[in-house]
């Protein structure tokens, strides 16, 4: 019997940076949101599944939706691993909409910061955290909000 193998290409509606930084999270967070004017705040705290041991990472989150800006910082490196195995020397992830990338400079405002060591682009299907990554995206709904 002849068998189909059905082949599905997925296309990234986002772009991924990688920082390195020798800050908190908090600290990173609020240096870009002087940088860009967002306003990131904690968001939640994602788990990365590993062979030997389970990884928690936090998130911060900042989304302008009249401006259709999706913005997720995310803490790669923890003492126990990482989320991002592609990205593993590098400390924080950044996840921005295709458009606010392409249109702003946002590697040059970034690297001109004293709290920053490096910024590079990642390939987000080389990352080794696509899922956690599309995962973002799931909005957490309070039950209390929707009584």
């Amino acid at each position: 019997m002849a068998k189909l193998q059905l082949d599905m290409e997925m296309e990234c509606d986002f772009r991924l940076l990688g920082i390195g930084s020798h800050v908190g999270s908090h600290r990173l967070a609020w240096e870009l949101n002087r940088i860009f004017g967002w306003d990131l705040k904690f968001d939640r705290v994602i788990t990365s599944y590993n062979k030997n041991n389970d990884t928690k990472h936090i998130v911060l989150t900042f989304i302008d939706r009249e401006e259709g800006l999706d913005v997720a910082l995310i803490l790669n490196r923890v003492p126990g691993g990482v989320l991002a195995s592609g990205a593993s020397s590098l400390d924080y992830l950044l996840k921005l909409g295709i458009d606010f990338l392409d249109n702003h400079d946002v590697i040059s405002e970034i690297r001109r910061s004293n709290l920053v060591t490096m910024v590079t682009k990642i390939d987000p299907e080389r990352s080794g955290a696509l899922g956690e990554l599309y995962d973002l995206d799931i909005i957490k709904i309070d039950n209390k909000e929707n009584e």
